[in-house]
């Protein structure tokens, strides 16, 4: 087990529980503010000049606490709905989904399903799927399975080709989870039994962030294959056909088939069949002050350029930094701004562009006041409106990762988990759109 700190081993879907534990707040600096930093330009290792900007002059972050820079916008929900099975059973924990808009009109959805608890090595990837906009969905159906714990799913269609993301962790990092987590001795015993059947060789050929294709329009995936970054909602499409993946390095307690990159948020470019074309370049370095920059989401914005929003946490402040940082790039993604905060309570974030050139940005509050929400942008995300909340009903932080796609008559679906009591950790749709 490699002698780093703690915070920097653990995935960030985990990193919300876990970043509570006392060796995490032993390993963060107690620095009381994050301020953005200069660092070398990626592709041309030369030090950004001290007067550039931290977006192209035309472009800003609002101030939330300005009344004069905010639009407000007003909302109709449509529908609420259920994508995840009822309860039933004990692996019955869903979370961590995605949506997408397939070519023809159908949605699909995935998720990590079939889970014990949010930390457990138990999880594989379910899909469902909607024919009449996310109305209704089809019974869940397992996309990937693999012996270790298949977390956070994405999926994007290029061409005819569908994309499918995930990431796990290893059977220490499992027994790290255990041990801080202070499990009961029953469940314990479950965990560790399950742990003893994982062999060297699954973890040699699954270990890291995955990604599988589908050529039969994502009823089945190719065998995943290891990748050296992770995101919750996958890659970005591009025009041609490519993909530009922007992910945190993955890492693990563990050796992977690949060395690990250094800390931070990375670049790679991929081809409909899932092969690297461009190996991952570093766009955000690693924060100086203890913060944590992870999950990010990236979209091409109307006027070309490319906006990436990246969840960003520190636990040593107070109150506790759980918020979206923005950047961007006006090169195809070569470099990117540094990154500035929103303000705004919540993350991690996901992006949709849609038909009429409306950006949406979901994200879900993991503080109190608990609540999945969503802001809008008409100028390709130079300005936001105010929050819209979406759905406050949960009653613990154990939610979000709010994904939204545009359906055929144009209104929003957005997906999200939230663990209530008596009904386990599901999977829920909302339906809505501007007014």
């Amino acid at each position: 087990i490699r002698k780093e700190p703690f915070r920097k081993r653990v995935p960030c879907g985990c990193l919300f529980w876990y970043l509570f534990s006392a060796e995490a707040e032993k390993s963060t600096p107690k620095s009381e503010s994050i301020q953005p930093q200069q660092y070398p330009n990626p592709k041309t290792n030369h030090k950004l000049s001290p007067n550039h900007l931290p977006f192209p002059p035309k472009y800003f972050i609002m101030n939330t606490t300005n009344k004069n820079l905010k639009e407000v916008v007003s909302v109709k929900i449509i529908h609420r709905g259920q994508i995840s099975a009822p309860l039933q059973g004990k692996l019955n924990y869903n979370a961590w989904g995605s949506i997408f808009t397939l070519n023809g009109g159908e949605m699909i959805s995935v998720w990590s399903g079939d889970r014990y608890a949010h930390i457990c090595p138990f999880g594989r990837v379910l899909a469902a799927r909607s024919t009449d906009g996310g109305y209704t969905w089809t019974p869940p159906y397992a996309v990937q399975n693999t012996p270790l714990d298949d977390r956070d799913a994405g999926v994007v269609q290029a061409g005819d080709r569908i994309l499918l993301t995930s990431f796990n962790n290893s059977r220490a990092q499992q027994t790290i989870y255990a041990n801080n987590g202070k499990y009961p001795p029953d469940k314990r015993a479950f965990v560790d039994s399950y742990l003893g059947l994982v062999t060297d060789e699954d973890e040699k050929k699954y270990l890291g962030a995955t990604l599988a294709v589908s050529r039969d329009n994502g009823y089945t995936f190719s065998d995943p294959k290891p990748m050296p970054i992770t995101s919750p909602h996958g890659p970005m499409v591009e025009a041609d056909g490519t993909l530009l993946w922007i992910g945190r390095r993955f890492s693990d307690s563990a050796p992977a088939s690949f060395p690990y990159l250094d800390e931070g948020i990375y670049a790679m470019r991929l081809n409909t069949e899932g092969e690297v074309i461009e190996e991952p370049w570093l766009i955000v370095p690693a924060a100086e002050d203890g913060a944590l920059f992870c999950e990010p989401h990236a979209a091409r914005m109307p006027d070309g350029s490319i906006l990436c929003a990246i969840r960003v946490q520190k636990y040593s402040v107070k109150p506790p930094l759980f918020t979206v940082y923005l950047c961007r790039s006006t090169d195809g993604g070569q470099t990117f701004t540094t990154p500035q905060p929103t303000g705004w309570n919540g993350s991690p974030p996901h992006i949709l562009v849609a038909k009429s050139g409306t950006v949406v940005m979901t994200y879900a509050r993991r503080q109190a006041p608990f609540a999945e929400c969503a802001r809008i942008s008409t100028d390709s995300g130079a300005t936001w409106s105010e929050e819209i909340v979406l759905d406050d009903t949960a009653p613990t932080g154990d939610i979000g990762y709010p994904c939204t796609a545009e359906n055929e008559k144009g209104e929003l679906v957005t997906v999200y988990y939230q663990n209530n009591p008596g009904q386990g950790s599901q999977i829920y749709s909302i339906i809505w759109k501007v007014d």
